[in-house]
């Protein structure tokens, strides 16, 4: 028997949203939920869509950013990544921005779920037919210390003395490494801007939900990378 669903102002929100989002992919996921579980589907539709989605204090490439950075730490959810790198694309980003978000994660999740990740952006890419450069953008091995420094000054312009008096009692490699790789070698890549770089590590440490004092410190160098205007519309 057939459940007919009451749709509500949510309801009609989210489906609109959905299909902006994820074009028809999105609508082939409601249909599936629908022949085994309408209740979920409605659930999925009204509030993921319909209210969180439905917030316009971000623009959709910047959620996306957000999603597939949080999916891609966390490295339980590769069909659910998989649609939103489909949605990423959708919504404008490019297959270079998708990838640079994903090889960021090695410094949040490790080189594991960054490889998991990886693989599912070359599915989809066979699936829709996109190519992307494979034209280096490492910054090069010379002076990668001094120019993480230069990046780790734009959201922490203090932090390069607080890494050292924290860890170099312990071993003075950790600052290099946190500087040199974290910064030298990925902020330094290009492609995406520090601000929008901020909302993938901000979204990925928010999602996996095991490093408290990392997420409090990306939140204020989200704030110093330019997250101002958005924090401050959320509020008004």
């Amino acid at each position: 028997m057939e459940v007919e669903i009451t749709m509500t102002d949510y309801a009609k929100a989210g489906r609109e949203k959905l299909l902006e989002i994820d074009g028809e992919a999105g609508v082939r996921v409601e249909e599936t939920l629908n022949r085994i579980c309408p209740d979920l589907s409605r659930y999925l539709i009204e509030y993921s869509f319909g209210e969180i989605y439905a917030r316009e204090v971000l623009d959709n490439r910047t959620k996306e950013h957000a999603v597939v950075a949080a999916l891609t730490a966390m490295g339980t959810a590769a069909p659910q990544l998989k649609v939103h790198i489909h949605a990423a694309l959708h919504v404008g980003c490019t297959p270079e921005e998708i990838r640079e978000i994903i090889i960021q994660m090695c410094g949040y999740a490790g080189f594991p779920a960054t490889l998991n990740g990886m693989q599912i952006l070359m599915e989809v890419l066979e699936e829709t037919g996109r190519t992307l450069s494979l034209e280096s953008v490492h910054a090069g091995s010379e002076g990668r210390y001094e120019r993480g420094k230069k990046f780790l000054a734009m959201i922490a312009p203090e932090q390069e003395r607080i890494l050292k008096e924290t860890f170099d009692p312990i071993n003075p490699d950790i600052t290099g490494y946190v500087i040199a790789f974290g910064y030298g070698d990925i902020y330094a890549r290009g492609i995406l801007p520090v601000r929008s770089r901020q909302v993938a590590t901000i979204a990925a440490l928010a999602a996996m939900g095991t490093a408290p004092p990392q997420l409090r410190f990306h939140i204020g160098g989200g704030l110093r990378a330019g997250l101002k205007d958005e924090m401050r519309s959320s509020r008004e």
